[in-house]
């Protein structure tokens, strides 16, 4: 184990937090569109600022960032959206995508080259 987390393969161990015993009951997917891609940075700092992104990405494809949100109902989301993501300067568009189930999550498999 120790020559994992030496070779930088295991970078941490924790809990899973279940979102829905906490009352966010929506997980979302939003893609994000920005009016230039140099304004990342800028971008991902003020979406730091929000509680309810879980995860950000610097994208190819359609949208310029694709982040996961989880919300406690539509209000809160449509609240999350409109006065908050798209209020940040540089976002011109979002779409939003509702994961209604998670059907795999696991770790990468770590494999052993003989």
């Amino acid at each position: 184990m120790q020559r994992l987390i030496d070779l930088g393969v295991i970078v941490g161990s924790g809990y899973h937090v279940n979102p829905k015993s906490l009352g966010y009951r929506t997980c979302t997917y939003v893609g994000i569109k920005l009016e230039k891609g140099s304004m990342y940075k800028s971008v991902v700092a003020e979406l730091q600022k929000i509680p309810e992104i879980v995860e950000c990405h610097f994208t190819t494809g359609p949208y310029t960032m694709l982040t996961k949100l989880y919300a406690c109902d539509n209000e809160h989301l449509m609240d999350l959206l409109n006065n908050k993501m798209q209020e940040i300067p540089g976002v011109v568009a979002t779409e939003t995508l509702i994961s209604l189930e998670q059907s795999i999550k696991k770790e990468i498999p770590i494999r052993i080259d003989k």
